[in-house]
């Protein structure tokens, strides 16, 4: 199958599957009719086209593999809404780091922006959002991609949860504890540190390093 095959079959599937997903969520109510079915067509069909012409141009989904078809299926129902926010937030903030990869998305079953610098955000530090990812598969983020595809609609709803939970530990013990002990010298800081294999430091280090996913994904090393 060539590449302009498969980019139109990409671009079709994606047209089609957003707005079916989004009008069967209308249609059963499950937005407590907050979402109107001719608005949730005109949502699942706009994104689709955009998606759906990204992903095409750039052939992200190998579809002479049946894996191929599986992660696009996937991508484009069960973590649906993992897929829309990633191309979202991701394009309008990678944009300003990066550039669409040809090379680093081609049939790897996302999109992937090149960093135009060589330090800083995209080159020393990664990151992934749904389907869209700026500075390519080093350092767990292809197994972020697939703990959006397993855990679905619950991926980021557990990722806030997550935060909210390290946060409030980062938080509480560093005011009700660890500036005491800092203070009389017992700690270097007074909150928790993350280990230096952390791609994020400081404060806020822990609370990202700390996180279920970020655990499960720094004991798995590198895909």
């Amino acid at each position: 199958m060539s590449k302009f095959v498969q980019g139109i079959i990409t671009f079709i599937f994606c047209l089609v599957f957003p707005s079916a997903v989004m009008l069967v969520i209308s249609l059963l109510d499950v937005t407590k009719g907050v979402i109107p079915p001719l608005i949730a067509l005109a949502i699942g069909g706009g994104f689709g086209l955009l998606y759906g012409l990204e992903a095409a141009i750039l052939n992200i989904y190998d579809l002479e593999s049946p894996l191929g078809w599986f992660e696009m299926i996937v991508d484009l129902t069960w973590s649906l809404p993992n897929t829309m926010f990633g191309f979202v937030v991701g394009n309008i903030i990678y944009i300003f780091f990066g550039s669409p990869s040809r090379t680093d998305s081609e049939g790897q079953a996302w999109i992937s922006f090149s960093p135009r610098s060589a330090g800083g955000f995209g080159s020393k530090v990664l990151q992934t959002l749904g389907t869209v990812n700026l500075g390519g598969a080093g350092q767990h983020e292809r197994q972020h991609l697939l703990q959006a595809r397993i855990l679905g609609p619950f991926y980021m709803p557990f990722v806030v949860a997550s935060y909210i939970v390290t946060g409030t530990i980062q938080i509480a013990w560093t005011l009700l504890f660890g500036w005491w002990l800092a203070l009389v010298g017992v700690r270097n800081k007074a909150w928790f540190e993350p280990p230096a294999v952390s791609a994020v430091g400081g404060f806020f280090g822990w609370i990202y390093f700390a996180t279920p996913l970020e655990l499960l994904g720094y004991g798995l090393g590198n895909p």
